[in-house]
């Protein structure tokens, strides 16, 4: 037997084995505490990132959900992706309430990893509506598009042999989805209450990706991009891409070009599409310029060669009535271009050459129109040479003030993009060879079309960036 240990004296025998023993168990009741508690915030983090995409809390400069409060937010330049299944409204009204959500469910389940897969995330989901951000270039969403149109027909294929699971009607009647995309600067903020709060994005240019995806029914075609999506694709030529139409946002001047990317079509389709590039230019730029009867005679050329090139029908319907059913409509500012305010971005140096090269790229067009030749190449090669020394001047600015390398890198390349752009108009005018009327087309919507997005979204987040610079150097003064 031994004795007690005195105060102060530490237990020997049996008493410090008891000890021990009680001090083990506390240890280890404490780190099973701690694991329960670690493994609950665990699960916590993994619920709120169900809600609330980590992605945008990263965004917004944070580490945790618990570290975002009212008021925090970011500006940054962005692709947004918007889809949505064809007459689902009506194919809903055949399902149950259980049959909806197991339907919705199953088809989000293919749609998300694809997302995911190309470096995007869900921003949220509205109904059978997918809203998705590609914090980097537009090629990570186009190719997303595409994918889904891919993983559409894998579901489809599950759906039609019942391995989906689904107590649907008609299984075997495939489903169609419209996707559109557009890029631009927006806004990631907190906004709400003291009760309800929502992390979320702010930004003219998600209504109009919004507007996009809408027009998909119009043209019947699964994927059409904005103008500033196409600016921020590094090489176009890599996909199958069309000029499909102008959109009229409100409140801006000059409507958006959008695009039609058919490298999902099936392959006869995208063939003959590819073959009447040429024809269908030509009948656009008729078209654009109110020529409505040769439009219409070359639109029909592009259908008697493709019948099912459902945009060049819905030209040809348009051409037997002009003026109904345009998407941005007849007005001033879309045949006779003019510098508007909400163009400038308050940098003087900027401003300037801006106007500049704006008003020759409008008398270029204009030369075209009059069938002048010879004055339109004096223009576009002097315009060859402003915006050479504009667009060094600007590297030299981005570098000299430390633009971060990746939106330098982009830039850049849309000033490549451009350049190249005006050496082969200026050789295909030179040349002879392609109708004025089809340069004129490319000269005042395309081009002017890029230069306006580019000082839109890529130069406006230059002047910003710079206008930060310079106000933190004179406040250490």
């Amino acid at each position: 037997m031994t004795n007690p240990a005195r105060p102060g004296e530490l237990p020997l025998g049996d008493d410090a084995t008891d000890e021990l023993k009680r001090l083990r168990a506390r240890l280890e009741a404490e780190i099973a505490t701690r694991h329960g508690v670690e493994k609950r915030l665990a699960d916590l983090q993994t619920a709120y990132a169900r809600f609330v995409p980590p992605q945008l809390i990263e965004l917004l400069g944070k580490d945790s959900i618990l570290d975002v409060d009212w008021g925090n937010q970011a500006e940054k330049k962005m692709t947004i992706l918007f889809s949505d299944i064809r007459g689902f409204a009506s194919l809903s009204e055949r399902m149950s309430p259980q049959q909806c959500f197991d339907f919705i469910n199953a088809y989000l389940s293919f749609m998300e990893p694809v997302v995911l897969a190309h470096g995007g995330f869900i921003d949220k989901y509205i109904g059978d509506a997918v809203m998705a951000l590609f914090p980097s270039r537009g090629d990570d969403a186009l190719h997303a598009a595409l994918a889904m149109l891919a993983e559409l027909e894998r579901f489809n294929a599950h759906r039609a042999t019942g391995l989906a699971g689904l107590p649907e009607p008609n299984p075997e009647q495939p489903i169609r989805i419209g996707i559109g995309l557009n890029s631009g600067l927006l806004m990631l903020g907190v906004i709400g209450g003291d009760k309800r709060m929502e992390v979320t994005v702010i930004s003219d240019a998600v209504n109009l990706a919004a507007r996009v995806e809408t027009l998909t029914k119009t043209w019947q075609t699964p994927i059409l991009i904005t103008q500033h999506t196409l600016n921020s694709i590094r090489d176009p030529a890599a996909f199958s891409i069309r000029f499909i139409d102008r959109v009229r946002v409100r409140g801006k001047h000059l409507a958006q070009s959008i695009y039609e990317v058919f490298d999902a079509d099936p392959a006869p389709l995208k063939a003959a599409k590819l073959a009447s590039l040429d024809t269908f230019e030509d009948a656009l730029a008729h078209y654009h310029f109110r020529r409505s009867d040769d439009a219409r005679r070359l639109f029909a050329e592009c259908l008697e060669r493709n019948p099912g090139d459902t945009p060049a029908s819905v030209y040809w319907q348009r051409c037997q009535h002009p003026g109904h059913g345009d998407s941005a409509g007849i007005s001033e500012s879309d045949g006779f271009a003019t510098w508007q305010p909400e163009y400038s971005l308050d940098f003087t140096a900027f401003d300037e050459m801006h106007r500049l090269i704006f008003d020759h790229i409008v008398a270029a067009a204009e030369a075209l129109q009059a069938e002048s030749a010879a004055r339109a190449e004096r223009l576009i090669a002097r315009l060859v040479e402003i915006t050479a020394e504009h667009f060094d001047a600007e590297e030299r600015l981005m570098e000299a003030h430390g633009y971060p390398l990746s939106p330098r890198a982009e830039h850049r390349q849309q000033h490549l993009k451009f350049s190249a752009f005006l050496a082969t108009l200026l050789r295909e005018i030179a040349a002879g060879t392609v109708s004025p009327l089809r340069l004129a087309f490319r000269c005042q919507f395309l081009l002017l079309d890029w230069f306006i997005s580019h000082i839109s979204i890529t130069d406006r987040h230059l002047e910003r960036f710079l206008a930060t610079r310079l106000s933190a150097a004179s406040d250490q003064r």
